[in-house]
This record gives structure tokens, C-alpha cells and sequence, in this order.
């Protein structure tokens, strides 16, 4: 391994460490946006980096965060969003619920029992998973199988992404699968969920068409020979935008055709034209003042604007879906794609010294923004080195 990756993950190693509290694992040590809180999706997101290199004090910090989260569930079912244990405050989202602390919490937990067969916490988090599956299965509305997520209901809370989405579809899948490993039940019919959902965010890669969502859209969203899985799927339409987490998170779980690889891997290419350098960004193309959704993008935030193209949700880099998208890519034989976007993540790094495990990086201007020392980033790190090793 290149000494620079090398030296990049074990400073990486350490903040994921540091972040480890008696509560659970902080999203950052900054004191900023109550980054110093028990976050649903960052706790589990750096306890699930953990689990991967089977590190102790990581794997305890996640043990920690999901006893705590499981403590604050909401009546109705909900997993928190974020928690500050003491200082009582429970936070279930802010403009709107979100989706994925639900998700997250399914797949962290379930990977937690699978790996450490810790019987004592799994008794204690068991009647929290029921009551978290529940609320689940009653946010798909239509008993049919996929959770809808309102606009501003995940991770990108402030960016158009709602309806049927990927990300918060396959965060189930994989929760549920594992879930059906442990106990040997489902809720859902998992098996038929899976189909549903690789015929319609890939079209036009598999011949069973039975399970089309809406015919017309999907023969329409066919004919544009997506090169990549899309992002999210509403009534009256088929959204092929990229989304590197939904990616990621798809081709860990799913085993894609050669034909589905050459397309990718054109896509990568087609990437790499336009930032000038392979690397994934959060979602794109970026919305601008000219696309039809630049009115769910302009006013939504809860601090300030920070959506301008290239930047936060809106084509950010995100080294954290960036890290699980080449770990997907590793997963079906892509090592050699996964290997172009660590170097060139490496290279912007050691050329940049504001480095310090940011968020994102601007696409547009290759600099560093968000906040600091971000576990999530860290994280991203991990799986970057898991996707280069066999």
C-alpha cells in the first residue's frame, strides 16, 4: 500500500478511535452544529468501519451508540437522529423526520449481534429493532415493499432526494437480509423486494419486466441506457440522477452483469472528464438556477445556503460514500476503477495542507469544506483500504 494511503488511514484509525465515548461515537470533536452528539447514521456508519477491520474500541463505541439510541426511540418507533445523553436533548429531525437513523439502526445492530454474537445487548436492543422494523414497514404507505422517504427525510437533508429512494431502500434491504440470517423471518418479502428493486433503478438490465413500478416510465427511463443504478422513484417519475451512497451501498449487496460493469465503468470515465480527476461525488449532475429543481434546493437549509453547484450535497465529494462506492466497486471484481479513485483521493489530500478530515471536497474548486475532523470521513478512509485489499 502506498505510504501516503498508509499514513492517511492510520491518522484515520485514530479519530474514529478518539470519537468513542461511554454514550457511543460522536459524529466530530468540534463543537459545532451539535457535531458532539450521538448521530444515528454517523455512530453506525464509523461503528460499521469498525466491524470491517474488527477493531475493539471502534466495535465498543458502537455497542454504546446503539444502547443509547435504542433508549431515546420514539413512541411511534423512530430512532433519533441525534442525541445528547447528557444533556436530555433528543433530536427526531428537524424539518422533517429521517428515514435512515431507522435503517442505519437495523443494519448497525444486526452486524453488531453478527459479529460479536453479544447476546446481553441483542436482548436489549431486540424489542427496539421490533418496534424500528414496524415503523418501517409502515412508511412504505402502500404495503408493497418500498419505504417512501419525504423530501429532506435522510442524510441529504438538504437536497431534493424523496419518494422511493435507493439509499434508504437498499439501507432496508441489507438490514432485513441480515435480520432473516439471524432469526430466520422477515416481515417483507425480501426475495421479490430485491427483484423489484434491481429492475427498476437499473432499467433496461434485467429481462423479467413483471415487476415495473410504472410501465411507461420505465420503458421511458429505458430507452436513456442509464450507466449507473438511479436515484430515487416517484409517481409519475423515474429519477436516473448518479448517488454515490445508493450506489455504493447497491453494489455491496448486489452482484451487477458484465454489461452493467462496462457501463460503469464508462460512467467513471465520463466523471472523471468533468472533475478532472476520478473522483465520486455525492449526487450528480449539479442542480443549477436553470434545472427544474433548483426551488427544492435554493431555500432548504437549516443554517445556511450551502448548495451551490459542486459543493455539500449538491456534487460535494464526500470521501465517506466515496470509500463505500469503491468498496461496492471492489465487491464485483472493479478493484482496478476502485484503485484510480483512491490514488487520485491520496493525491488531492497531500496536495491540499488544509487537510483535515473535511466533509467534502468542492468538485468544482478541489478544496476542502464542511466541518472537521468528521468521523463519517474518517470512515470513508477505512473503506477506501478495505476496497484495495482482496
Amino acid at each position: 500500500m502506498e505510504p501516503k494511503f498508509q499514513s492517511l488511514y492510520d491518522d484515520a484509525l485514530h479519530l474514529l478511535r478518539d470519537l468513542c465515548t461511554q454514550d457511543g461515537i460522536l459524529a466530530s470533536s468540534i463543537e459545532a452544529d451539535n457535531y458532539r452528539r450521538v448521530w444515528a447514521r454517523d455512530s453506525i456508519v464509523c461503528g460499521l468501519a469498525g466491524l470491517l477491520i474488527k477493531d475493539a474500541t471502534i466495535i465498543n463505541g458502537l455497542k454504546n451508540s446503539l444502547l443509547t439510541l435504542a433508549a431515546h426511540q420514539h413512541d411511534s418507533g423512530m430512532i433519533p437522529s441525534n442525541v445528547l445523553p447528557n444533556g436530555g436533548v433528543t433530536s427526531y429531525g428537524s424539518l422533517v423526520g429521517r428515514i435512515d437513523t431507522n435503517t442505519w439502526f437495523l443494519v448497525g445492530a444486526c452486524l453488531y449481534f453478527q459479529e460479536t454474537s453479544d447476546e446481553e445487548v441483542w436482548t436489549k436492543l431486540k424489542p427496539a429493532l421490533l418496534k424500528c422494523r414496524a415503523f418501517l414497514k409502515a412508511s412504505e404507505f402502500n404495503g408493497k415493499g418500498w419505504i417512501y422517504t419525504p423530501l429532506s427525510g435522510n442524510w441529504a437533508d438538504e437536497y431534493p432526494i424523496h419518494g422511493y429512494t435507493l439509499y434508504d431502500n437498499m439501507l432496508r434491504i441489507w438490514g432485513e437480509k441480515i435480520w432473516r440470517e439471524i432469526t430466520g423471518e422477515s416481515s417483507i418479502k425480501l426475495d421479490s423486494i430485491i427483484d423489484k428493486t434491481l429492475l427498476n433503478f437499473w432499467p433496461g438490465t434485467h429481462d423479467d419486466e413483471s415487476y415495473g413500478y410504472q410501465s411507461h416510465l420505465y420503458e421511458l427511463a429505458k430507452s436513456h441506457i442509464p450507466l449507473h443504478f438511479g436515484a430515487f422513484i416517484l409517481p409519475g417519475k423515474y429519477d436516473l440522477r448518479f448517488d454515490a451512497a445508493a450506489n455504493g451501498l447497491a453494489l455491496y449487496n448486489f452482484s451487477i452483469n458484465v454489461d452493467q460493469k462496462s457501463k460503469l465503468t464508462k460512467y467513471i470515465d465520463e466523471l472523471t472528464s468533468e472533475i478532472s480527476k476520478p473522483l465520486i461525488p455525492a449526487f450528480w449532475p449539479p442542480i443549477t438556477s436553470a434545472s427544474e429543481d433548483w426551488n427544492l434546493l435554493e431555500s432548504n437549509y437549516s443554517f445556511e445556503f450551502k448548495n451551490n453547484p459542486g459543493a455539500f450535497h449538491n456534487g460535494g465529494i464526500w470521501p465517506v460514500w466515496m470509500g463505500l462506492f469503491c468498496l461496492g466497486l471492489a465487491k464485483n471484481e472493479m478493484k482496478s476503477q476502485a484503485k484510480k479513485i483512491v490514488q487520485a483521493f491520496t493525491e488531492t489530500v497531500s496536495s491540499n495542507p488544509e487537510w483535515d478530515f473535511q466533509e467534502y471536497l468542492n468538485a468544482i474548486e478541489l478544496k476542502w469544506q464542511g466541518k472537521s475532523k468528521m468521523g463519517y470521513t474518517a470512515s470513508g478512509i477505512v473503506f477506501m483500504k478495505l476496497a484495495l485489499q482482496d
